[in-house]
């Protein structure tokens, strides 16, 4: 019975977990779920034909694979429970149920392969108390909680569960293979399926070999039964991770500005988010081994950039500790493999969202999988026998006792999951959270739009509450836009609310809301913006003259850095008002053609010209775009929407006079 009781337990684990997720499911969606699910309406499906899974597999227009899995995933959630928040969230909890799982898997192989080569002392009983432990704390850690609750960080959790079956199967693979059996199999199986897997739910799956070269490296040494088998596996890893990886570094040598230009839309350089994702890295690292809720948060754009080693001086000291960190993994790894495979686990695992590549500068849900190497860490040596190794009796030196260690690790399970159960309490209520997430981040731009926000779509039953609900939310806009010299959210949000609520206009807003969209790095957050403030004029609900709204689309549109589809959206919003507010039919043709020939093989900007070209009354011109669509795009999408637009088209002509 008592092999079997660390499974019973971590079954209560999963229970402890759905309690105290249970009340963030009743949340709604929060900022990138808007426009990625809420508003998507290819996620909308009604049938699950083969045309329109893939329509919705396709819908995502950020990142480079397009994250197919996980947005048919968000598909099927509609189809099978409707387009309430709670479902699409139990989903995720769900998904985070079976990573526990696959957490206590593979932490007993890691542990497994570990006590086979290094410490053959360790029972199976504690192998499995500590992956116990591990897997419980993981589930419950309140750093997690933003890839369950943020509905579209499903792309993390799900790219996770396929990278933490791929590494157990891969091992599982390797140990078969050292005991003689056939393992080729499983490991194939690892790069061959669960790789891919990983990468088309969002592109860091693709450190799913890097992980196992690192299991490798520091647990397995490359051992295998025959020379052919090991230079099998390290030819295996030369071609999946040095040889890409090395093309990669080469390519960026030789033509830097496929990763350069993201930069364009941001507020700092490649050097300057270098140094600072540094700091964060710490940042991270306190918040796992230490989570305060009051740093915790979905937004943390209040996080300072580093413009030098000493700007602030502890960037230097974090850069050092890096590279320190890193040092000790190597030298830790034929001593202490665990502590190895664990550290370098965490650090490899922000390699792609916090190194290079232009993203915003920190988001709790990238620790989502890296966190498991710094909790393996921990509660391996927190829960170790206490006659293991003659280092740790030297370490405790009689004061503390193997039971006062056992029971910090169950007093550190309690306290992380009391923290994750009030931050769902936090989540459950969309009028509570955003005004959190600004007390506890008063900096934060996007915490104090989103408080604005929320004031602003709060339902008032006076005249007096109306009014305090103006007044609060015309304050955090103005936080917002003082608090950015670059930023447009905030300055847009009171020209927003003024004309929503028929209030004048300060001219002072519009000048530097103009001097911003033309002068400074533009962000796809302005693009969204600015057509939400189109058409709240040109549907009639924003009272707001066509010529201010006509001053900052020009000013967007004269911005160098604005580019791809943020262009054609606001290109599209300039050739709507031309048509709607100024009556200008011909410029507002013109400016719809540019908004396309802005994305030419973008299908759904394509299709809104068709659209207008309809309202315009030139069915013929809309004919010829829809000729041309049905040449170059693939028709088991797109060709019902073209054939609606081919028959409006025909009609038009029919009823001309």
């Amino acid at each position: 019975m008592r092999h079997y009781l660390p499974i019973l337990l971590f079954v209560c684990s999963l229970v402890l977990a759905f309690f105290c997720y249970r009340p963030g499911l009743n949340g709604g969606f929060l900022f990138d779920d808007t426009v990625n699910i809420a508003e998507n309406a290819y996620l909308k499906i009604d049938t699950l034909d083969t045309a329109s899974l893939k329509a919705a597999a396709i819908s995502m227009r950020g990142g480079i694979s397009g994250r197919p899995i996980s947005m048919v995933s968000f598909a099927l959630n509609y189809y099978l429970v409707g387009p309430a928040a709670y479902g699409f969230k139990l989903t995720n909890f769900i998904i985070h149920l079976l990573n526990g799982i696959c957490i206590f898997v593979l932490s007993m192989l890691v542990l497994g392969i570990h006590r086979r080569r290094h410490a053959p002392e360790l029972s199976p009983d504690r192998l499995r108390w500590i992956s116990l432990a591990v897997a419980s704390v993981w589930l419950l850690h309140p750093l997690n909680l933003t890839a369950v609750l943020y509905v579209v960080q499903r792309m993390t959790s799900l790219s996770a569960l396929f990278v933490l079956l791929g590494l157990a199967v891969y091992l599982y693979g390797r140990q078969r293979q050292i005991d003689g059996r056939s393992g080729w199999g499983w490991i194939l199986a690892a790069f061959l399926l669960f790789t891919p897997l990983a990468v088309l739910s969002k592109e860091n799956g693709a450190l799913l070999p890097v992980f196992m070269l690192v299991a490798e490296a520091v647990l397995l040494n490359f051992q295998a039964p025959t020379t052919k088998s090991r230079f099998a596996l390290i030819g295996l890893f030369a071609a999946t991770v040095i040889l890409p990886a090395a093309a990669l570094a080469v390519y960026f040598i030789y033509d830097p500005s496929w990763l350069l230009a993201g930069y364009n839309s941001r507020d700092f350089t490649l050097p300057e988010r270098l140094m600072t994702e540094a700091r964060v890295v710490w940042f991270y690292l306190r918040l796992i081994v230490a989570p305060d809720i009051s740093q915790l948060g979905v937004y943390h754009d209040d996080i300072a950039i580093s413009r030098g080693l000493l700007t602030p001086y502890s960037t230097l000291f974090a850069c050092v500790g890096i590279a320190a960190l890193a040092c000790t993994a190597f030298l830790l790894r034929k001593r202490h493999p665990v502590a190895a495979f664990g550290i370098l686990f965490f650090l490899l695992g922000h390699s792609i969202e916090s190194s290079v590549i232009a993203l915003e500068i920190a988001h709790e849900h990238r620790n989502y999988l890296p966190g498991y190497g710094i909790l393996l860490v921990i509660f391996y040596y927190l829960l170790l026998p206490a006659g293991h190794t003659q280092r740790r009796r030297e370490l405790i030196r009689g004061k503390v006792t193997p039971g006062m260690l056992q029971a910090l690790a169950v007093i550190l399970a309690i306290f992380f999951g009391a923290i994750t159960a009030m931050r769902a309490g936090q989540w459950a209520d969309p009028r509570v959270h955003p005004l959190i997430e600004v007390r506890h981040h008063p900096d934060s731009v996007r915490a104090n739009t989103e408080a604005a926000y929320m004031y602003v779509v709060q339902p008032a039953f006076s005249a007096e509450q109306a009014e305090e609900n103006y007044r609060h939310a015309l304050s955090h806009y103005q936080k917002a836009a003082d608090l950015s010299s670059s930023g447009t959210s905030g300055l847009l949000g009171l020209v927003g609310l003024n004309a929503m609520k028929g209030r004048p206009i300060e001219e002072h807003w519009v000048r530097e809301l103009e001097h911003r969209l033309e002068h400074r790095s533009f962000s796809p957050d302005s693009a969204n913006s600015l057509m939400q403030l189109e058409k709240c004029l040109t549907s009639g609900n924003c009272i707001l003259s066509p010529q201010v709204m006509a001053r900052l689309l020009q000013a967007a549109l004269r911005n160098p850095t604005l580019h791809g589809n943020s262009r054609s959206s606001v290109q599209f919003a300039w050739s709507n008002l031309l048509f709607v507010s100024l009556h200008d039919r011909d410029a507002a043709l013109k400016a719809a053609y540019e908004a396309v020939e802005a994305t030419p093989d973008d299908v759904d900007n394509r299709i809104t010209l068709v659209k207008f070209l309809l309202i315009q009354g030139k069915p013929d011109e809309a004919k010829k775009q829809i000729a041309r669509m049905r040449q170059t795009n693939d028709m088991q999408i797109y060709g019902g929407q073209l054939d609606e637009l081919e028959k409006l088209a025909t009609m038009s002509n029919r009823t001309a006079p």
